[in-house]
């Protein structure tokens, strides 16, 4: 029997370049330490264990040209321990370990002696001493004490041999002392050299500079000091807007990395040149830069180990990169605006040197940008009466002259305030080559004139105030003008902002100014038919992007599933929408939202051809941000006052060096280009993330998939997310939408299997019903539905309930989930999912949520506890009731004051799926991603389509549906489990009427309760036993698991324990491990097979264990939490 720790994923604590044979990094990721090749952005080879339950904080590589010695050799420390490795593109070798201190080890360097056949050991010690370790003769051969003995924070060694070696401490004092090694012997006092102050908090690292000229401190000041040891001369870095914990000292710039989760770039006179983005958490921890490369790394507390180019180029200001200014020349406004002032209506870039300008007057312009820095206006179109131009879209067409060049010439279709929509054709060298101009809507009628690309230039599309869009079909370069095919007519009344069309799938996708996505018939029929078709919609997901526009749709590819649509909205979500249309009706899901954190306001998704990157370009507040979504990596950030001034952008293949933005501030139109076509090499490496991006802060809740290696985890930042455990190696799959406003998710519940009220058999099969639940701070709940294919689970958003409201910025009690469990109920053929939410009022919650019509009901309240629930299980025995046999459902919660509850919720099920559910069904359903349904419930008198009900006014907010809730009251209480709270229970069955509950608490005991389950009428239950283990753990249990063979246990003791269950229920400790997930909150397991388990413990981290057992399997399966727990 053996309990082994797989892979950890948490805080990357430690980076040190590494001399292999292609250039590699090496990562302290938690106790193991990771080898990444830069070139290839893989591991060298696996994650090697270095210590138990003892963090990596510091990695040393130095390479040995001697025969006597390994090629290179790796120091690590933590703590107060060090072990040394050999280093080869093989792998790790461990080679010495140096005894414990009993001060903490801050630095370490790396000296051979002896012609270099030996090498000596230099250990900074947190008192202030220098400790030199012979690897030869195995000890420590010369301790070095600073004469001002003090504690200290921080401490770094610099020197090419031990006689030349210098100390930099940062004490607790605020200051740093520098000092030298002196004298000879076993134990010598040195000499101050300097005394750095200025620091105002605690110094957190030091680094020095190659040649030992210049010393840098980071501090809890927020800022960072370069110290000239020479000049006595110190430069003051501050910028950041929390504390600094790394430095880096370059001969051309500083890196300062902070707990902002920015990485800031300095000029040597103290400038802020750039800032670097991608990071989520609790910040950034080390950042190193490598000048041959021109590349930085940085590591976090998300997991992520993320590569950035730092060129020379990158050192010149954002703001100073190829930016153009200029005025339109008028010649009538004199600095102020009014009524006659000529403005920019619209920008739209044609290409990287070329811009389309639509202005108030009917002034249209092409301005290039010439590559001497100068732009180049050309005047293409003046409006009769110079009426204003209000839209704007530019369309290349892929042609080829007749000597066979490719074209140069372009489309645009501009429309007017007075109704007129006009099409040109433009040459390169700005001339009109075609003309089309026809009146297109009523006066102030026309908004929109767009292209849609995947047509080509055959049709045009206008759209008016009222939500529709008419198509027009151009007949060629003609004097007869395009013709009127269709009219699409939106029910939702609201104006539409984008859209695009398939002749192959029939089908034309729309998005509104309210977050509305419209699906419409259009195929060549409309083309035969000689009078205008009006075509009502076909279905339409109202509030897929909240009340927030829609700023981008595009109809993405083709499969069974449907036509895939993605679409971005200004609530700064990516929306996968599959449409698929059948004979009698439509059927449209949302199958993922993606949260883009760093954008609130997203324009577009780009997927560039050439990698598998997608880069998203919107805006932060009043800055435009270029972001990559794949390696959660921010590329560019400019100042241009926020998204609702006109603006227009253009990405190229590689965006870090082909991107163009203008926008319009002040009267004045800002280009900013910094294109590149050249394939120079010394740009330096592409940008990658080494290692995917994680939870930044700590995982409240972890569930395994039942019977399966995938993992769903719940954080404090709001994210849930699915990782995999396969070939000993733990990693990110996806992570799913953010809680509304962000809120924390506290707790996760699974339900795989459909229950019926009546007899033990289900009738609906399992996995095809799997729906996983999330709640959170500001009482928000939010579903998913999985999909288990091959290889992957994909999982669909199903719906949010939240009082939370985005204007107030709280929910209107400001109540909170703590704890949540979920089981599944058939009712005519549909799953009716029963939520059981534990409050922060000391309340437990009953809502039922009806998957078929999205809608959800308060069905139970149950009071009896005075103190908050912080955990909460259920369990479904089939029982016999007056001969019947049907399932009775229980849920048990455990409370602050150290007591278990036990609560009888079948007749409340039986009577909402009986009764109570077909009147939910006459109201409305929720609709919308990010909405969470109306602030007004009525019933559906009709419906507007046969393939829709009659959607939310305003989807912002969800109350329940049924305002009268029965009271329940707790049919067994078992008191005095805890001296203190609850932290954590579950519940399992040990035969066909009994079940076992296992609890935690803060009194460091685990609880065992044996219930049984008597038949007949009522809720009869007996206690059979109780034991109490006392001092199970040294510190609080905050997670426990068990079936009928097992218990798993977790604490703050950073420790896992395996207690075996005798025949007679008495625990007896088996097996013990140190974790090295720090701060532990939730642990789950399953069995991988029938001589092995699987465990997977969160906290700061999440951390995957492997017992093996020799036992035999109990007739049983479990019930824990959300899965089925039914006696065979």
């Amino acid at each position: 029997m053996a309990l082994e720790k797989g892979p950890y994923i948490g805080d990357v604590t430690a980076l040190c370049f590494a001399a292999l044979p292609s250039r590699a990094v090496l990562a302290g990721t938690g106790a193991q330490l990771d080898c990444y090749n830069l070139e290839m952005g893989a591991r060298y080879f696996p994650s090697v264990h270095v210590f138990d339950g003892i963090r990596v904080h510091g990695i040393v590589a130095a390479a040995v040209e001697s025969s006597a010695l390994p090629p290179a050799i790796v120091a690590v420390h933590g703590e107060g321990k060090a072990k040394l490795f050999r280093l080869s593109s093989e792998g790790l070798e461990p080679w010495q370990f140096v005894p414990r201190f009993s001060k903490w080890i801050l630095d370490v360097q790396i000296f051979t002696k002896d012609d270099g056949h030996n090498v000596v050991l230099a250990i900074g010690l947190s008192d202030n001493t220098v400790c030199l370790w012979d690897t030869s003769a195995k000890k420590i051969v010369s301790n070095f004490h600073c004469p001002e003995r003090c504690l200290l924070y921080s401490m770094r060694l610099c020197g090419d041999s031990i006689q030349s070696l210098q100390v930099a401490a940062g004490t607790i004092y605020n200051e740093v002392l520098v000092w030298a090694l002196g004298g000879k012997g076993s134990t010598c006092e040195a000499k101050i050299v300097h005394r750095l102050c200025g620091h105002e908090g605690s110094i957190y690292r030091i680094t020095w500079s190659t040649d030992g000229c210049f010393l840098g401190s980071v501090s809890d000041d927020r800022s960072a000091r370069i110290w000239n040891l020479q000049t006595k001369a110190v430069i003051v870095l501050f910028g950041h807007t929390a504390r600094v914990w790394d430095l880096h000292i370059d001969a051309k710039m500083f890196i300062t990395a902070s707990e902002d989760c920015t990485c800031g770039v300095w000029s040597l006179s103290g400038e802020l040149l750039r800032t670097l983005k991608g990071h989520t958490g609790r910040g950034i921890w080390r950042c190193i830069f490598d000048r041959q490369l021109s590349m930085l790394v940085t590591a976090g507390a998300d997991s992520s180990i993320k590569l950035y180019s730092l060129s020379e180029r990158a050192l010149i200001p954002t703001t100073a990169k190829e930016m153009v200014m200029y005025r339109i020349d008028t010649g009538k406004n004199d600095g102020f605006l009014d009524s006659r002032s000529e403005y920019v209506r619209c920008l739209c870039f044609e290409g990287p040197s070329s811009l389309f300008i639509a202005t108030n007057q009917g002034l249209l312009q092409r301005a290039s940008l010439l590559p001497s820095g100068d732009v180049k206006q050309v005047s293409i179109l003046q409006t009769p009466e110079r009426s204003p131009l209000v839209c704007l879209d530019i369309f290349k067409e892929q042609l080829v002259t007749p000597e066979g060049c490719p074209s140069k010439e372009v489309l645009v279709a501009c429309g007017g305030g007075q109704g007129r929509a006009t099409v040109l054709r433009i040459t390169s060298e700005g001339q009109i080559a075609w003309q089309s101009t026809w009146i297109a809507e009523a006066e102030r009628q026309l908004l929109g004139a767009f292209w849609c690309k995947s047509l080509g230039s055959r049709f045009v599309f206008t759209t008016d105030p009222k939500g529709g869009v008419r198509c027009w079909a151009m007949n060629g370069e003609t004097s007869e003008g395009p013709r009127h095919l269709a009219y699409f007519k939106s029910s939702l009344s609201s104006r539409i902002v984008c859209m695009d069309a398939s002749l192959e799938k029939q089908v034309l996708v729309c998005g509104d100014q309210k977050g509305s996505l419209l699906f419409f018939h259009f195929d060549s029929v409309l083309f035969e038919m000689e009078d205008p078709a009006v075509v009502e919609e076909l279905d339409s997901f109202r509030g897929a992007h909240g009340i927030s526009a829609v700023a981008n749709v595009s109809i993405s590819e083709f499969s069974n599933e449907g036509t895939k649509t993605i679409s971005t909205g200004r609530d700064g979500c990516v929306c996968e929408v599959f449409y698929q249309r059948g004979q009698l009706s439509s059927v449209l899901s949302c199958h993922r939202v993606e949260k883009i954190a760093a954008i609130t306001v997203l324009e577009s998704v780009l997927c560039l051809s050439g990698s598998k990157r997608r880069i998203g370009l919107g805006f932060s507040a009043a800055d435009f941000v270029l972001w990559d979504i794949t390696n959660e990596v921010e590329l560019k950030r400019i100042s241009c006052g926020g998204w609702k001034r006109p603006h227009s952008s253009f990405v190229g293949e590689l965006p870090e060096t082909q991107f163009c933005f203008a926008f319009v501030k002040e009267q004045t139109i800002c280009i900013c280009r910094n294109w590149d076509d050249s394939d120079d090499s010394s740009k330096g490496h592409p940008l990658q993330a080494l290692q995917k991006q994680s939870h930044g802060r700590e995982v409240h809740s972890i569930l395994f998939f039942p019977d399966t290696d995938w993992l769903f985890s719940g954080s404090e930042d709001g994210r849930v997310q699915i990782s995999r455990y396969a070939q000993e190696d733990l990693t990110v799959f996806a992570s799913l939408e953010e809680h509304v406003g962000g809120s924390a998710v506290r707790a996760l519940a699974l339900s795989t299997r459909v229950y019926n009220s009546k007899t033990e058999a289900s009738g609906i099969d399992d996995m095809q019903h799997a729906v996983l639940f999330s709640a959170g701070a500001k009482e928000v709940l939010t579903c998913w539905e999985l999909f288990d294919k091959p290889e992957q689970i994909s999982a669909r958003w199903l719906s949010t309930h939240s009082t939370f409201s985005k204007k107030s910025g709280v929910n209107k009690d400001d109540l909170r989930y703590m704890a949540l469990t979920v089981f599944a109920v058939e009712s005519d053929g549909v799953p009716v999912y029963f939520v059981v939410a534990a409050m922060s009022n000391a309340i437990l919650t009953v809502k039922a949520f009806d998957s078929s019509s999205k809608t959800w009901s308060r069905i139970a309240v149950l009071q009896h506890h005075k103190c908050p629930v912080l955990t909460l299980h259920h369990a479904v025995l089939p029982c016999f009731s007056q001969g019947t046999l049907a399932n009775r459902f229980f849920v048990f919660s455990g409370c602050t004051d150290g007591s278990i509850a036990v609560w009888d919720l079948t007749n409340s099920v039986a009577s909402f799926t009986v009764g109570e559910r077909e009147k939910a069904q006459g109201l409305r359903p929720l609709s919308g991603r990010g909405s969470q349904g109306g602030k007004a419930r009525r019933r559906l008198n009709h419906q507007r389509h046969p393939s829709q009900q009659q959607i939310l006014k305003d989807p912002q907010s969800s109350p329940d549906l049924s305002q009268d809730a029965a009271v329940l009251s707790p049919v067994l209480v078992l008191s005095c489990c805890h001296q203190s709270g609850v932290n954590s229970l579950y519940v399992c069955a040990t035969s066909s009427s009994t079940l076992s509950i296992v609890s935690g608490g803060d009194d460091q005991s685990l609880h065992s309760s044996v219930l049984s389950m008597q038949e007949g009428a009522g809720s009869t239950i007996r206690v059979l036993s109780r034991q109490n283990v006392a001092n199970a753990h040294s510190s609080a249990v905050k997670g426990v698991w068990s079936d009928s063979e097992w218990i798993f246990s977790t604490g703050l003791d950073q420790r896992v324990r395996c207690w075996q269950i005798a025949q007679d229920n008495r625990l007896t400790h088996s097996c013990s491990c140190i974790i090295d997930v720090p701060e532990t909150e939730s642990i789950d397991a399953h069995r991988s097979s029938e001589s092995s388990y699987r465990i997977t413990v969160a906290g700061r981290g999440v951390q995957v264990l492997n017992l093996a057992v020799i036992a035999v399997r109990k007739n049983s399966t479990r019930e824990c939490g959300s899965f089925a727990m039914t006696p065979s």
